[in-house]
């Protein structure tokens, strides 16, 4: 039980004044013996433990009357979840989920898991009269913004809905430092979110530092309030990539789409998804039958009509539980050019990698592949470069050379780092060379383990794996960082990774290109690469097209703080479309002229679409050692965190004060029998 004047409450002793009373009134009198009321208090013995039972329920409503009074006047509240015995917070964090899952809404009230929170926490905020400082951050800009009232929360366009993903950790992590920066005392952190396991992040190396500074604040108090209801009738949409293509019957796309279907009963179950397709303002629909919980449609084909040799679209779902995951974006553009530049000395590894990137994979797009040698990194053709082979030593961080290859990384453009022939050499991008590492005469070092599932290594769109088992590698160079193991040899040799840097220059992590670390080299006495050469290629080509999207003139980048920064002018092409924050799905066009002129097309993580939800016992193993409390919500139950019931306190003490008069009334006299009546004559 919380209060909101639990100063009254030190009137509680007054609840036993009528003990006190009784008691001084049992001694106001002196007691005489008297021979002849002997008889009566011998008569009276045999109902005092009635009698003192029934004075016993009087006192005790009459002590359960003046405390309720008390009680009233301190002005309880139920539920308990502000725990003010602990003492009132000087600061209240509200951390907000506001990913596109947190859309999920009642079809009759149109209030959303991300509404409903801030409804019980502004509702919070004021029925408990908080004086101290409100603070709110959101998972979408991670900025601290103060709140000079809780009607703020519902009307700051910090706390409208986004199509991002949630990064909790990194939302934990900025709250506490905000809290170490300012040095606040007793602080409140409310977090919103509805449990999503790609939001959560469990597999977050951070956990374990949040943990230990959570646990280390006694001042802090961490309250989550938890929507972790799933849709029970919705489906989503995506488009995982959109290529241009020519054929004797017109202009058409390709695309690869995914239709996904939420709820209970979807598994062995068959349903038909209605799709409408928009095209530069045109609409059609198609319909699609989805079985099970996924669909996943690789190439599909849509025709273009004239004139619409680029331009935008978008897919459309119907309307279900969650409007944020019915649409997609995309746009499209003539091909832009595969251009490689391979940064090598080494003749026969720098002339193998362009002969494998110069070969075209796709009718009508050029592609094209130079070498230059390590002095002249001058004349590499930065704007046009889509996929950099750097084969020289890590240049100095402060370097010219290591300023172009982050501005290269955040355009978007794919850089592969190859092991240099020197020892030694500098760090960059987290990463540093190590010792080189041979196999034992003619025997190669055998092959470990690789990732199937995503990388440059991945099975093939049919699901069949590459031959990464029959690689021969006879020598390799071992490298240190931050990095995602994609191919790893025996003894915990990792031999093809992916970087992951902390930051490239501030940018948005959607828009950044891939960052690989080959540790080999494609030349006989290295490795069979180039002799066998389906991985390579496949290696080299994935690489190329990770980095194309990046000179191409139609992208698609997922939504995020800062994405549009990079786009200066961008113009809405939805008519929908009017946040120019980034954090909104939709089609934009940038430039003025046509040499210039660029499509965005902006959508939410496909992650968002993932309905797992954290289980109780993986939250508790994430903040073992904290002192939470976890307060579960849903949309539509009209529910809220505090509410005053004094009211009850004072109907309590009514009723105490009847049952106590009732009691106080006398005894029911006896009747008196009547005399018998005496006959006449007798």
């Amino acid at each position: 039980m919380s209060f909101l004047q639990p100063i009254l409450l030190v009137g509680l002793p007054l609840a036993l004044l009528p003990v006190i009373i009784h008691l001084i009134n049992q001694h106001r009198h002196r007691t005489v013996r008297w021979a002849a009321m002997m008889f009566l208090l011998d008569a009276k013995k045999m109902t005092k433990g009635l009698a003192r039972l029934r004075q016993i329920l009087i006192l005790a409503m009459r002590v359960l009357a003046v405390a309720a009074l008390v009680f009233a006047a301190s002005r309880p509240l139920a539920g308990g979840w502000i725990g003010l015995a602990g003492g009132k917070a000087d600061t209240l964090l509200v951390l907000l989920d506001r990913s596109a899952s947190m859309e999920q809404h009642n079809l009759e009230t149109g209030e959303s898991k991300r509404s409903a929170a801030l409804d019980r926490i502004a509702g919070l905020i004021e029925t408990t009269g908080h004086r101290g400082e409100i603070v709110l951050i959101d998972s979408a800009t991670l900025a601290p913004t103060p709140l000079t009232s809780a009607q703020a929360l519902r009307d700051l366009p910090a706390t409208a809905p986004t199509a991002t993903a949630a990064d909790i950790p990194a939302l934990l992590r900025k709250a506490i430092d905000w809290l170490d920066t300012r040095g606040a005392g007793r602080a409140d952190l409310w977090l919103a979110s509805d449990l999503r396991q790609p939001d959560w992040n469990p597999g977050s190396g951070e956990w374990e530092s949040l943990r230990a500074d959570l646990a280390a604040r006694e001042t802090a108090r961490l309250f989550l309030l938890a929507f972790p209801g799933t849709e029970a009738d919705n489906a989503s949409i995506a488009v995982r990539e959109v290529k241009r293509r020519r054929s004797s019957e017109g202009p058409g796309l390709v695309m690869d789409l995914v239709i996904r279907r939420h709820g209970p009963e979807v598994e062995g179950t068959e349903a038909v998804v209605p799709v409408e397709i928009t095209v530069n303002g045109t609409r059609t629909a198609e319909q699609f039958t989805v079985s099970g919980g996924e669909l996943v449609l690789l190439g599909h084909p849509l025709a273009l009509g004239p004139g619409n040799e680029r331009g935008w679209g978008r897919l459309d779902l119907p309307a279900d539980d969650n409007p944020a995951d019915n649409s997609a974006f995309f746009v499209f553009d003539e091909p832009a050019s595969r251009q490689t530049v391979v940064l090598s000395d080494d003749t026969l590894a720098a002339e193998a990698i362009r002969a494998a990137a110069a070969a075209a994979t796709e009718a009508g797009v050029r592609y094209e592949a130079i070498v230059l040698g390590t002095a002249s990194a001058a004349q590499i053709p930065w704007e046009e470069t889509a996929l950099l082979f750097w084969h020289a030593p890590l240049p100095a961080p402060d370097s010219v050379e290591a300023t172009l290859l982050r501005q290269h990384v955040v355009a978007g453009r794919s850089l592969v780092l190859l092991p240099p022939p020197d020892e030694g050499g500098g760090e960059l991008f987290g990463v540093r060379w190590g010792e080189w590492i041979e196999g034992s005469g003619d025997d190669a070092l055998p092959v470990d383990w690789w990732r199937t599932e995503t990388g440059l290594l991945a099975n093939t769109r049919n699901g069949a794996p590459l031959p990464v088992a029959e690689l021969g590698i006879f020598r390799a160079r071992n490298f240190e960082g931050g990095t995602l193991p994609l191919l790893r040899l025996k003894d915990d040799h990792v031999l093809v990774a992916r970087a992951i840097p902390e930051s490239a220059a501030g940018a948005d992590d959607s828009a950044s290109g891939p960052i690989h670390i080959w540790g080999t080299l494609p030349r006989a006495d290295h490795s069979n690469l180039a002799t066998e050469g389906v991985v390579f290629f496949a290696m080299t080509h994935r690489a190329l097209e990770a980095g194309a999207a990046a000179v191409s003139r139609a992208r698609s980048l997922e939504v995020g703080t800062g994405v549009l920064s990079g786009f200066p002018g961008a113009r809405p092409l939805d008519e929908a479309a009017t946040d120019s924050s980034g954090l909104s799905a939709g089609a934009w066009e940038i430039g003025n002229d046509e040499a210039s002129r660029r499509l965005l097309a902006l959508n939410r993580p496909e992650r968002e679409d993932d309905p797992r939800v954290l289980n109780p016992e993986a939250l508790e193993a994430l903040l073992a050692g904290v002192d939470y409390r976890r307060i579960d919500d849903a949309v539509g139950s009209g529910s809220s965190l505090a509410s005053e019931v004094w009211r009850l306190f004072l109907v309590a003490m009514a009723l105490a004060l009847l049952v106590e008069a009732i009691l106080c009334l006398p005894p029911k006299p006896d009747e008196e029998p009547q005399p018998n009546p005496v006959r006449s004559g007798t």
